[in-house]
């Protein structure tokens, strides 16, 4: 029986930094890695590649995060590929620790990011760990 090959995934991120990191720690976990570096070339790679999983930052120049998604959501060879979203913004956790204006804006946009198609969301920076046990989480997810 011939092993399965690796699972691919697709990073679409302006900030090269984010995406040399993120592509070598799961380059390290075994995932196939493919980069975009703006929205239009990450869904030409959607379409043409069909990675197993995108990663997907919310803010970059021509169309945004939320459009990509929406665009890859709504067509069929790539809707059913589950989207990892990044934000700058911050997380979630420690509620007290945040004024009512924060945590309202990032409730609204992850609110925003899960109206158009996303399944989960990480902050950058993004932490190793944290990353690799969403992608294996959301992988997982998709198999079923």
């Amino acid at each position: 029986m011939e092993p399965n090959p690796p699972r691919r995934i697709l990073i679409i991120d302006d900030n090269r930094s984010i995406v040399k990191i993120a592509e070598s720690v799961l380059t390290k976990e075994g995932y196939q890695v493919l980069t975009a570096f703006d929205g239009v070339e990450g869904m030409e790679k959607a379409v043409t590649e069909k990675p197993d999983l995108i990663i997907l930052d919310i803010e970059m120049p021509g169309p945004s995060g939320y459009q990509v998604c929406r665009q890859l959501q709504q067509f069929p060879p790539t809707e059913k590929i589950p989207i990892l979203m990044l934000t700058v913004r911050g997380k979630l956790d420690n509620v007290r620790d945040l004024d009512q204006h924060t945590y309202q804006e990032r409730l609204e946009e992850r609110n925003r990011g899960y109206e158009v198609g996303a399944i989960e969301f990480i902050s950058k920076p993004i932490p190793a760990k944290e990353l690799v046990a969403a992608v294996k989480r959301l992988l997982w997810i998709d198999r079923k």
